[in-house]
């Protein structure tokens, strides 16, 4: 199938190629990277790696982790109001509550990894490029790169004066609210040998999803950061960079919208319609969603000759505050009245390196890492008159007392009120060296590893009270707290690659790797002892991948594929546990087993003439379990899907998923943009227009393999046209995003009081709807 596929697209661009009379002069830049912790040629490393320019960032409306979807199927994020965001690589991420666990897909921010995706929330402002590092990527970056990496690199000062601001406005067709993004840059020398570059963003949206309780929109927002970079060069040899960053976001939160019922909650929910376009809920008011960050790093680069010295020192701080209400749980009764979650985080890291210059036989890097990560969890959740019967029923073991009637006020009624405390620190120490063999002109092998040194340690304190709505009166409580519990572990990751330059201008590589994510606890869970017994032991992940990569009809078209098999043992995976024994939504963190993920990707890039640019991917993939005994999916029949029925009672009493896909995974993804520019009158006027077009095959976004939370395959279309003037100093431009108003969700949650399998929330972006765009930039 891979050669198949290379040679028709080699077939089909030499055709457009020849159709052309102007095909003189058009020719593809190079591409640098620093997938090895040293700068390459893309074409010469021998992994599968994703660089996404400065000018496909902003010509895509690029502004976020969330928009690199846009152009590199094989990343996927997901994110709401109740769920942790998360970026998948290859069908595999993290979407966890537990506060302890770390991420398998590892998001770098100018050399300095970001302890969680959370933090990944920083606007796309003057960057110079993105890299996406597919596969495990252990040795080099360390522990929680299992599945991949996103690096993103800030542009540095310049050595002449130059500055930039941009601004867009956008506008859903259907959807209420409006966006608005800003982003001014200055950049320059302060002295000879001192430069420095500060980038400003902010961003204003008003909310799409309606909260019919509160008459209101949300969620509302506001969002501003700033960034500095300082870089000085006392001489040719050494060169300090500081950078500093600090963002504020003051905003609501999402709501939880429903997407489907049982029959009694949507007539209870009235006059709330139910279905996949709802953007409609009820809510309490009093839904935020503020963060705060700050952050410090000093990198310093020293070349001696023979090889480069290399420290990287840094300091984040964040916190998150979140709060989400719902009116009407169970329709009419069943009260969200608050969700509030208070996270504080603080990472340190310091890394020496040494890294060999001027070698061509022999390239290597060394060095170690020293990681610290201290989080702190404030969770408070309080729901109110909720039905006794069926808490007693359908949560909780107790037994309603026979004659309690209105002598208590509120006997039928129950609220359920519950607190969770958690402190983690994670510390870390990592030994890492990574050589190239140059063996012969044609001929090179690369091989390295890490040692991982460990340590775990949580402090636990949870609470939770059921009582009679009405007069307060106590029906059932428990507390837990205890003592600092330490799991510790040390390990070693590796790889080993080789690379064939076949030709001038094509290679071909195969690499084996290993990836680790450590062990955690499930602090989420309801059984609070057991959890801390019982660490979650640590993910594990064995990849084999081989690639061909070619730049072709003179460096004109640039094609890349690469096909992987990775296993993944002892996948850290969150399921819906039915089995509750106090709490209403509870949810644990189990080991999967293993599962693998398995598939070809494709990349392009073509200039067939100079006014011409066309890209794109396609991902092929299939992420599933090998093995995986879990919970029940609400209201599974013992002859449905893997149910297991142990007791031959004609119940479910666990599932067996195995050949079922992970979540969030699609089989086929697919993105191509194009961009055409026509010029005018002279150079210093040029009409340009481009397209984006992607699509992504059925999603699954449960791992127990529930019927009703399954995305049907969509595709999404995006226009642009633009006009630069003033030697592209100016730039006017109108897009339509969505044209043909595709609605779709990023994720699918079983909510259910009920244990019926209808009852579905999800989270409806606001990309679902058509949306009208303005752009306008100027730089000096």
């Amino acid at each position: 199938m891979i050669k198949k596929t290379y040679s028709t697209l080699c077939l089909a661009f030499s055709f457009l190629i020849a159709s052309d009379a102007y095909s003189g002069g058009a020719q593809l830049e190079e591409v640098i990277v620093t997938a090895q912790k040293r700068e390459q040629n893309l074409q010469d490393v021998p992994m599968a790696v994703t660089a996404i320019g400065r000018e496909l960032i902003e010509n895509n409306e690029i502004n976020s982790i969330q928009d690199l979807t846009k152009v590199v199927p094989s990343l996927r994020f997901s994110s709401d109001a109740y769920i942790n965001s998360a970026v998948n690589i290859r069908g595999v991420g993290t979407n966890v509550y537990s506060v302890a666990v770390e991420p398998n897909v590892s998001v770098m921010l100018d050399g300095v990894v970001l302890a969680r995706n959370s933090l990944a929330t920083f606007d796309f402002a003057d960057i110079e490029r993105i890299e996406v590092l597919r596969g495990p990527q252990g040795t080099l970056f360390g522990k929680n790169a299992s599945a991949g990496l996103v690096h993103v690199i800030t542009r540095d000062p310049s050595p002449e004066f130059e500055a930039r601001v941009r601004s867009s406005f956008e506008q859903p067709e259907n959807f209420p609210g409006d966006f608005m993004k800003l982003q001014a840059s200055v950049s320059g020398p302060l002295s000879k040998g001192l430069g420095l570059r500060v980038t400003a963003y902010g961003k204003q949206s008003n909310g799409h999803l309606e909260d019919i309780q509160q008459n209101t929109n949300e969620p509302d927002s506001v969002f501003f950061g700033l960034r500095s970079k300082l870089r000085w060069d006392p001489s040719e040899a050494l060169t300090l960079r500081l950078n500093l960053e600090h963002q504020v976001k003051d905003g609501h939160s999402g709501l939880m919208t429903y997407r489907d019922g049982n029959p009694s909650l949507r007539e209870r929910s009235a006059p709330i319609e139910f279905g996949e376009h709802n953007r409609q809920a009820r809510s309490h008011g009093n839904n935020f969603s503020d963060s705060k960050t700050s952050a410090a790093s000093l990198s310093v680069d020293w070349d001696v000759g023979s090889f480069v010295l290399s420290s990287v020192t840094a300091f984040r701080e964040a916190n998150n505050h979140d709060n989400i209400t719902v009116y009407g749980l169970d329709g009419q009764r069943g009260h969200l009245r608050s969700n509030v979650t208070e996270i504080d985080i603080e990472t340190f890291t310091q890394e020496f390196r040494i890294t060999s210059a001027n070698n061509e036989r022999f390239e290597y890097t060394a060095g170690v890492l020293w990681f610290d990560n201290w989080v702190k969890e404030d969770y408070d959740r309080d729901i109110t008159d909720l039905p006794a019967t069926l808490v007693a029923g359908t949560f909780v073991p107790i037994a309603i007392p026979a004659g309690i009637g209105d002598g208590l006020g509120g006997a039928d009624a129950v609220n359920n009120y519950d607190t969770r405390d958690a402190v983690v620190e994670i510390q870390n120490l990592g030994l890492f060296a990574e050589g190239t063999w140059h063996l012969a002109d044609d001929w090179h092998v690369t091989a390295g590893a890490r040692y991982i040194d460990e340590s775990v340690a949580v402090v636990l304190d949870t609470s939770a009270q059921l009582s009679y709505t009405g007069t307060g009166t106590e029906l059932q409580s428990s507390s837990f707290s205890s003592p600092s519990v330490t799991t510790s572990d040390k390990t070693v990751t590796g790889k080993i690659a080789l690379l064939y330059d076949w030709a001038d201008d094509i290679t071909a590589y195969g690499s084996i790797s290993t990836g680790y994510r450590g062990a955690t606890f499930d602090l989420a869970g309801e059984d609070e002892q057991a959890a801390l017994d019982n660490p979650v032991d640590p993910e594990k992940a064995l990849a084999y991948e081989f690639g061909l990569k070619s730049r072709l009809f003179d460096n004109r078209l640039e094609l890349n594929v690469a096909a992987f098999l990775t296993y993944f043992e002892d996948f850290q995976a969150q399921i819906r546990d039915l089995q509750t024994t106090g709490s209403i939504v509870a949810h644990r963190l189990d080991n999967a087993g293993e599962l693998e993920t398995r598939g070809v990707e494709i990349e392009f890039q073509a200039r067939p003439f100079e006014a011409l640019t066309v890209g794109g991917a396609v991902l092929f993939n299939r992420a599933v379990f090998n093995e995986f005994v879990t919970q029940c999916f609400a209201g599974q029949r013992a002859d449905e899907g893997g149910a297991i029925d142990s007791d031959g009672d004609g119940n479910c009493d666990a599932q067996d998923v195995a050949g079922g896909v992970l979540a969030n995974a699609p089989k086929r993804t697919v993105s191509i943009n194009a961009r055409y520019e026509h010029m005018l009158i002279d150079v210093d006027n040029v009409l340009y227009g481009q397209i984006n077009t992607r699509w992504q095959d059925d999603v699954q976004f449960t791992n127990e393999q529930q019927p009703t939370t399954i995305q049907e395959g969509y595709g999404i279309t995006d226009l642009r046209f633009g006009w630069l003037g003033a030697e592209n100093a100016f730039e006017l431009a109108a897009y339509v995003n969505n044209v043909f108003a595709q609605s779709y969700v990023v994720m699918m949650t079983p909510l259910s009081v009920a244990n019926d399998r209808r009852d579905i929330v999800h989270s409806l972006p606001v990309g679902a709807d058509r949306i009208y765009g303005l752009s306008l930039a100027y730089r000096w």
